[in-house]
């Protein structure tokens, strides 16, 4: 006689498998859909369409031709640059609707000065983190996985670079790794963005006052990189060196003074994302840069927002967008009291593509669908507050924001790419 657990599993078994066959058939047929409970099993079929190259003015190796914008009535002189990794505007619609209320505005978006922007990479119509960062950093489009380079492996100059040169205090901060792609495109020039070590060193000689992220020693790729491992074990002397306080916990991020490099280990239960709250690191970074004599130059990315979307996890996504929208508000409370101070918030690109299509206000429940588990080319939100953001609305390609920013601060005309290969 069978047993019941041994029955119980064959069952399921059949059952499965009988899933797997409907949803295999369904598949060559079309779109098909079986949901039970909260699980849906869906099969959508990708359709094939033909691509043309990008228009020959907004290739790569061609600077994009700027249109005539009147001169600002009044310049920033620091720029708070927020990136939401993986916010589209599913994300932006979802938090909305799901942190406050249907029609309440978040603090990033309520402004007047809206933008879409465009993330497409020199190689691919779906970029990545590091392709998209490093045009919004430097003005260039490049190559999937390329960090600060051409596909040609030319070095292109990045933000915090032309802001450093002329004499302005930076800060690039993230709850991803210090060393990961979006921050690493503000920091670094290396042809692979897993180059972790040799990112590592070009973020300690870049100069910036604040660096602020995780210490990345978990991430897979990071756990067979030797070299990488001993510079972080080694970050304290390497920082100091460097005129850095060393912090390695977010309690001691508290009261630091002075240039501070922060290599936090991952939150509790996550892998991708670390440190303390996004508000808590702002408020830390403002607070070290804000007497800068010239201003300052601030990048400050979520993971949070990346990593639900992968997960396709829609509370996940709503948490992360309240920590980000927090920091935001921190940033804008910052901007009002000093009236001098630009805030944009953008993505590097759009991840899950996450829409709700059902929200039934008497039982309070929605229902979210997601396109994909991996990056898409939507375009993303750009909105911009202060002086100077009115340069930032309109449709906009991800290599006009540092150009735009650079100019409002009176820095050296970016885009700008070495002439040979330096490495």
């Amino acid at each position: 006689m069978t047993s019941t657990p041994r029955l119980f599993i064959r069952h399921a078994l059949l059952t499965l498998i009988a899933l797997v066959v409907v949803l295999a058939v369904a598949s060559l047929v079309g779109n098909f859909e079986i949901g039970v409970g909260n699980i849906v099993l869906r099969t959508q079929r990708g359709v094939s369409y033909p691509l043309s190259s990008p228009a020959p003015s907004t290739k790569v190796d061609n600077e994009l031709k700027e249109p005539q914008i009147p001169e600002p009535q009044q310049r920033p002189r620091n720029v708070i640059l927020f990136i939401g990794d993986g916010m589209g505007m599913g994300h932006v619609s979802a938090a909305s609707d799901l942190l406050i209320a249907p029609g309440a505005s978040l603090a990033m978006t309520d402004t007047t000065n809206i933008g879409l922007m465009r993330t497409w990479a020199a190689n691919n119509l779906t970029t990545d983190s590091a392709a998209s960062g490093t045009a919004i950093a430097t003005g260039y489009k490049t190559a999937k996985k390329a960090v600060g380079v051409l596909a040609d492996g030319r070095e292109v100059r990045n933000l915090i670079e032309a802001a450093r040169a002329r004499g302005m205090a930076a800060g690039v901060m993230t709850t991803s790794g210090l060393v990961d792609a979006t921050p690493a495109s503000f920091l670094a020039h290396v042809d692979n963005r897993d180059d972790f070590a040799a990112i590592f060193e070009q973020a300690l000689d870049s100069g910036a006052e604040v660096l602020i992220g995780g210490d990345f020693s978990r991430e897979p790729k990071a756990l067979r990189n030797d070299r990488y491992q001993d510079l972080v074990a080694s970050a304290e002397a390497l920082g100091g060196q460097r005129g850095y306080t060393v912090v390695r916990t977010p309690q001691a991020l508290q009261g630091v003074s002075g240039p501070v490099l922060a290599l936090f280990p991952p939150r509790s239960g996550s892998r991708t994302d670390h440190g303390p709250p996004l508000e808590v690191s702002a408020r830390c970074a403002l607070r070290l840069l804000e007497k800068a004599p010239a201003g300052f130059v601030l990048m400050i990315e979520s993971e949070v927002t990346d990593t639900a979307a992968h997960a396709n996890d829609i509370a996940a996504l709503v948490d992360g967008m309240r920590e980000l929208d927090e920091a935001v508000a921190a940033a804008l409370r910052f901007a009002d009291q000093h009236g001098d101070t630009l805030v944009l918030v953008t993505a590097d690109h759009d991840a899950g593509t996450p829409a709700i299509t059902s929200g039934d206000y008497q039982t309070g429940r929605t229902v979210v669908r997601w396109a994909t588990d991996g990056h898409s080319s939507q375009w993303v939100p750009l909105f911009a507050f202060g002086p100077g953001a009115e340069e930032f609305t309109g449709v906009l390609e991800n290599t006009q924001i540092a150009p735009r920013i650079g100019r409002l601060l009176g820095l050296e005309p970016l885009p700008q790419r070495a002439q040979s290969i330096a490495h």
